[in-house]
Parts: C-alpha cells; sequence; structure tokens
C-alpha cells in the first residue's frame, strides 16, 4: 500500500525531470529572485508560470490526499454487498489509467502549442483542470464507498 500514496507523483518523475530541463533552457532569464518578487497580479511570464506551478502543487496534493481516503474507505473485508479487496484493486488500476491518460493528454495539449511562448502555462494549466476533475470523480467515490 505505501507504494501507492503517491501514485501520480511516481508515474510523472521522468517527464517533469525532462519539462524541468526544457523549461530551465527555455527560460534561463528567470530566476528565483524574480519569482519571489511576483506580485499576486502581476503579469509577467514567470510569475504566471510561478502561480500556475503554485497551483498544481496545491491541486495534485488535494488529489492525492483524496486518493488516500478513498484507498482508506476501501481498505476493509469483503461484506455481503461488496467486495472491497476487489473494488479497490480495480479502483488502483483506474488511478492508474488515468494517470497515464493525464499523461498523454497533457502531452498532446503541450505538443500542439509547443512553437508557443505559453507553452508550459499551457501544460499546467491542463494537469490543473483534469486534476481537479478527477479529484472531483475521487470526491464522488469517497461518498459512494463511506455509505456503505
Amino acid at each position: 500500500m505505501g507504494a501507492s500514496v503517491h501514485i501520480r507523483a511516481a508515474a510523472f518523475n521522468r517527464r517533469r525531470a525532462a519539462l524541468g530541463v526544457a523549461m530551465a533552457l527555455a527560460c534561463s532569464w528567470f530566476t528565483a529572485a524574480q519569482a519571489r518578487n511576483c506580485t499576486p497580479d502581476s503579469v509577467a511570464p514567470e510569475c504566471l508560470l510561478q502561480r500556475s506551478q503554485d497551483e498544481f502543487q496545491q491541486v495534485d496534493d488535494e488529489l492525492n490526499r483524496t486518493y488516500q481516503k478513498v484507498l482508506k474507505s476501501m481498505s476493509r473485508p469483503r461484506d455481503e454487498y461488496v467486495d472491497y479487496p476487489a473494488l479497490k484493486v480495480k479502483f488502483v488500476q483506474a488511478q492508474r489509467q488515468w494517470v497515464r491518460f493525464l499523461d498523454n493528454e497533457c502531452t498532446a495539449w503541450y505538443l500542439i502549442n509547443e512553437a508557443g511562448a505559453d507553452r508550459n502555462l499551457d501544460l499546467l494549466t491542463c494537469e490543473i483542470d483534469r486534476t481537479r476533475d478527477r479529484t472531483r470523480e475521487l470526491n464522488a467515490w469517497l461518498k459512494q464507498v463511506s455509505h456503505d
């Protein structure tokens, strides 16, 4: 069960590393000091990117917390109505498939915008939107499993 704690994070390590290198090369003029100087209403590209990265981290953390709650709710023995161990196996498989979907969907979004200056922001926006959608779905699962 420990391996499933950060199912999304593990799947993204290689792509995130490659994206991080690409972003560093594309934005070599961007420094940490500039990011710290961003005001909430700044529309400077480095500030928009920093805010999006921060937002993605928040929604990703929320997704992982919700996912863990659902897994915990499914961690019970089979009863007369539900085979919880089988349900949990299928649910974990579905989450892994969702991670692959997210990766492919947002990579495609990045590729179609690859020539644009906002391609990294577009990638993050895709990841934020899809992650929020999945968190809503996980909350529906949590509500369903908690009613049993």
